[in-house]
């Protein structure tokens, strides 16, 4: 192992130190899978708008619940701050590598 950690095997971009079930796994590969096992253990829910099952999607680690017939997203407490501050970050790190200017 470098002094870095290994390649993530589950994104293959980043190094990290850190594993799950075994195998190098990068921080966000390990919030993303912890999102997806939360995602499989909550109860499907229906729309309080026309009663349809719900689908659940993940957005910046956070388990949405979307309407397939009206569209509609329904958020639990506490997830529209997680999402506020998901966006902020990848908008603050997009913001950083714009910036950066590589030496001549």
């Amino acid at each position: 192992m470098s002094m870095w950690g290994e390649k993530c095997v589950r994104c293959g971009e980043r190094r990290t130190r850190e594993t799950y079930e075994g195998l190098p796994t990068c921080e966000d590969c390990i919030q993303s899978l912890n999102a997806r096992l939360r995602a499989e253990s909550e109860d499907r829910r229906v729309c309080p708008m026309d009663s349809a099952a719900m689908s659940k999607e993940i957005v910046y680690n956070v388990v949405l619940d979307r309407c397939p017939s009206c569209g509609g997203i329904w958020l639990d407490g506490g997830e529209l701050e997680l999402l506020r501050a998901g966006i902020e970050a990848g908008m603050a790190s997009d913001l950083g590598h714009a910036l950066f200017v590589p030496p001549f």
